[in-house]
């Protein structure tokens, strides 16, 4: 697996500074203070959520004392940020926390039961389409908001035309273009690709056993298996079976 999901479940009031190779995301349960984050502070209370990257030393501290979650995660759905940390707000439903617990609280062992693995990954992946939810929804242009959704609605569609998403939009082609990558740090042909290998993920871990990579491929919307593998190297940083090989691994527990 490429996360790994824990808990302490017990009150911490100075937590010491260390760092992962590997995003953090924590969510505050119970308890307000202070978080330092490469050298700059966050003030946290229950609900507040921390997306930190790789390699970024932090600490946290609270008078009252904090009790808190994490998921450490290999692949992250904001790996391309090079942002030290995002912070969040879990909604009045608590909807992140929800699905936290649902995670931590899994009775089976994932690393023998491969169903097991498979639901908790789609717990992770829900985690990471919540948050990317709530920073796609700030501030965005409303035609960002709706080509955004037509690329994730086509994103097994061998015959859907990304210009012709575009060009539904009041703005020209050139226009819009540049108005995507401001509002979203990329084109719309590299957001759907991302769309795309990230749907091919799921697949590939869920499927290989029975399906080939040409098979998935085509689940993917791509009708050229080698094609597929040039765009899912080129946003994941390996080759489809490579991440496949890779996603066997478990990441190792943290170490301070």
């Amino acid at each position: 697996m490429d996360f790994l999901v824990m808990s302490k479940e017990e009150k911490f009031y100075d937590y010491p500074p260390h760092h992962h190779d590997f995003w953090e995301v924590i969510i505050n349960i119970e308890g307000s203070g202070t978080a330092t984050i490469d050298d700059k502070t966050y003030p946290f209370r229950p609900g507040t959520i921390f997306c930190i990257h790789p390699g970024i030393t932090h600490r946290k501290t609270s008078p009252e004392g904090y009790v808190d979650g994490s998921v450490l995660i290999g692949d992250f759905c904001f790996k391309e940020d090079t942002a030290p940390v995002l912070v969040f707000q879990d909604d009045d439903r608590q909807s992140f926390y929800s699905l936290f617990k649902l995670a931590y609280a899994f009775p089976i062992n994932p690393a023998t039961d491969v169903y097991a693995e498979r639901f908790l990954r789609s717990i992770v992946d829900a985690m990471q389409n919540l948050l990317s939810h709530w920073r796609n929804a700030t501030g965005k242009n409303a035609h960002v908001l709706r080509v955004q959704k037509i690329l994730a609605d086509h994103v097994a569609d061998t015959d859907f035309d990304i210009n012709e998403a575009i060009r539904s939009t009041p703005y020209s082609s050139n226009y819009f273009r540049a108005l995507f990558k401001e509002q979203c740090g990329c084109s719309p042909l590299h957001y759907y690709h991302e769309l795309k290998v990230q749907f091919a993920k799921e697949q590939i871990l869920q499927y290989k056993s029975i399906l080939s990579i040409s098979e998935i491929a085509q689940s993917c919307g791509f009708d050229d298996p080698y094609y597929f593998s040039r765009v899912f190297k080129k946003i994941a940083g390996v080759s489809p079976m490579e991440f496949y090989k890779k996603s066997r691994e478990q990441i190792p527990r943290p170490t301070i």
